[in-house]
This record gives structure tokens, C-alpha cells and sequence, in this order.
């Protein structure tokens, strides 16, 4: 089974489904997971960024915040907790790509577990595109 390392940017079109060219590629991603077809793995950290994302766009209230959550535990995505190994790749990607910690940790995720990491955020990818593991949703062979 295919199994994806996601960034936040990705779980957030699920949510936030703006007319964006990557809401209907991402909505796909997770039906897949849902069907079983793929798997989505993701930072416990990314977790909670999104739903800090969802709760400070004004367009969610303390309910809806509830029900992304609640959606996120229904789709079983697997979450990674803590882990020394991937933090300590995390702060070699930030320092050697000029991104941030939270940027560098699901390309970390993604070296850990030798999977692809996803992202629809085009300005990190740039920064890291040389590493053979990271994809842009928009370029993703789905």
C-alpha cells in the first residue's frame, strides 16, 4: 500500500475548501485513504496546527472546530507521535532549506518512514525540492 507523509497545508483543504486548484486533488487523497486504497500518515503536531488554522480563520466556530476533529479521529489517519529521530532530521531539513521547525518536520516523517511527503505549498516545496521525497499536490501522479 501506498502510504503519504502529509503537511498541514494538505489537511487543510479537506476543511477549508476554498475554490483552490489543489482542494479537489487533496479531497481525493483522502477518499483513497478512506477506501483504503492509500495510506495517509501525519505529525501529532500537524494536528493541532490545523485545527490552530481552522479556529483563527473567523470562519469556524468552536463547533465546527470540534467536528474537524472529529472527522480527522472517524478517517483513522495514523499519527505519528514524538520522536527523537524525526526531530533531530527536522532541524538538519530547516537549517539546510531555510524553512521553518514545523515546515521541516512532516519532510522529516517522510525520510523516517521512506515515503513520499506531500505539500501544497508551493514556497516550501521550492525549498526542498531537491529531495527526492517531497512532492507538490499540484505534480502528484495521483
Amino acid at each position: 500500500m501506498t502510504r503519504y507523509a502529509l503537511d498541514t497545508s494538505v489537511m487543510l483543504r479537506w476543511f477549508a475548501q476554498d475554490a483552490e486548484a489543489d482542494t479537489a486533488r487533496a479531497l481525493h487523497l483522502r477518499q483513497a485513504h478512506l477506501q483504503e486504497d492509500i495510506e495517509l500518515v501525519v505529525l501529532d503536531q500537524s494536528l493541532y496546527e490545523l485545527l490552530h488554522v481552522l479556529k483563527e480563520s473567523n470562519r469556524f466556530d468552536q463547533k465546527r472546530v470540534e467536528e474537524a476533529l472529529a472527522s480527522l479521529h472517524f478517517m483513522h489517519i495514523t499519527v505519528e507521535s514524538f520522536s527523537g529521530a524525526i526531530v533531530a532530521r527536522a532541524i538538519q531539513v530547516a537549517y539546510e532549506h531555510a524553512i521553518s521547525l514545523f515546515a521541516a518536520g512532516p519532510v522529516a516523517l517522510g525520510a523516517h518512514l521512506r515515503c513520499q511527503t506531500v505539500t501544497c505549498d508551493a514556497s516550501i516545496y521550492r525549498k526542498v525540492s531537491s529531495l527526492p521525497w517531497t512532492a507538490l499536490l499540484a505534480r502528484l501522479n495521483l
